[in-house]
């Protein structure tokens, strides 16, 4: 998702920053600030303790991406963690942080944000509860449903507005228990958010067999890009960004990175 993904309650924020990366060489070098959204895993996500409560620290794929293209471009950075997804959109646009991270790009944010190269491609999914199952030929027959969505997501790769949507939840929790309670027909979110949530938290989001998915045939998959305001200072460094990513991606190191956070999901850049 996404989320244009996308995406969090801010009830659940930590406030603090995560600096990733302090060169000796670049140590006067500005900072540069990034906001994430803190879940869903593999790309961002609390670290647990051994008794599995959450710790004030993230953790995640992108984390580790992030660390490794702004180190070789010489800059520090600051991941921002403690701000809503929706928020974090508008501070970017607004100048106010340099750049957001793992977002979706779709026509209308491309008019107003500068992006990066594509990191990681998704796989769009319609889920629904199984005692209660959808499949959908086309974008009418969604239509016909009553969905749910998230809180500054973008679901153009569905063909969907988000304002066709029932998008009053910031928080993946909250998103399945709405469908969990029937208060909607289906969610649209994609396979490795989910997977995700699975993978690391197993309970989080209630039994993975109690849902049903599938992929629906005109989606496309979403993918992932930091984005900058357009015209903004931030904006001269996707240059020094989009060859680190490119590099990253070909010699290995993106997909490495996926696997270690990841598991056996398919890293598709």
């Amino acid at each position: 998702m996404r989320r244009s993904k996308q995406r969090f309650s801010s009830g659940l924020c930590a406030t603090g920053l995560l600096a990733l990366a302090l060169l000796g060489s670049s140590a006067s070098a500005q900072t540069v600030r990034v906001c994430v959204d803190p879940e869903p895993p593999p790309w961002t996500y609390w670290v647990r303790n051994s008794q599995g409560q959450r710790t004030d620290r993230i953790a995640g794929f992108t984390v580790d991406l992030l660390q490794r293209v702004f180190d070789r471009i010489g800059r520090p950075v600051q991941i921002l963690s403690n701000l809503p997804w929706a928020r974090c959109l508008k501070m970017v646009a607004a100048g106010e942080v340099d750049f957001v991270a793992d977002a979706y790009l779709d026509d209308e944010r491309a008019r107003v944000y500068a992006y990066s190269m594509a990191y990681n491609t998704l796989t769009p999914q319609v889920w629904s509860r199984r005692d209660a199952p959808v499949s959908p030929r086309t974008r009418d027959d969604l239509r016909a449903l009553r969905g749910c969505g998230m809180h500054g997501a973008s679901y153009a790769h569905y063909g969907i507005d988000a304002a066709e949507l029932d998008t009053g939840v910031s928080s993946y929790i909250k998103l399945i228990e709405k469908l969990r309670r029937g208060r909607c027909d289906y969610v649209l979110e994609e396979l490795e958010v989910l997977a995700g949530f699975w993978q690391h938290h197993q309970d989080m989001l209630g039994k993975r067999a109690d849902l049903a998915s599938m992929r629906p045939a005109w989606a496309s998959g979403p993918t992932k890009h930091l984005l900058t305001r357009r015209g903004g200072p931030a904006a001269g460094l996707i240059g020094a960004i989009d060859r680190e990513l490119h590099l990253a991606i070909r010699d290995g190191t993106a997909g490495k990175l996926w696997r270690q956070h990841a598991g056996e999901l398919v890293y598709q850049p």
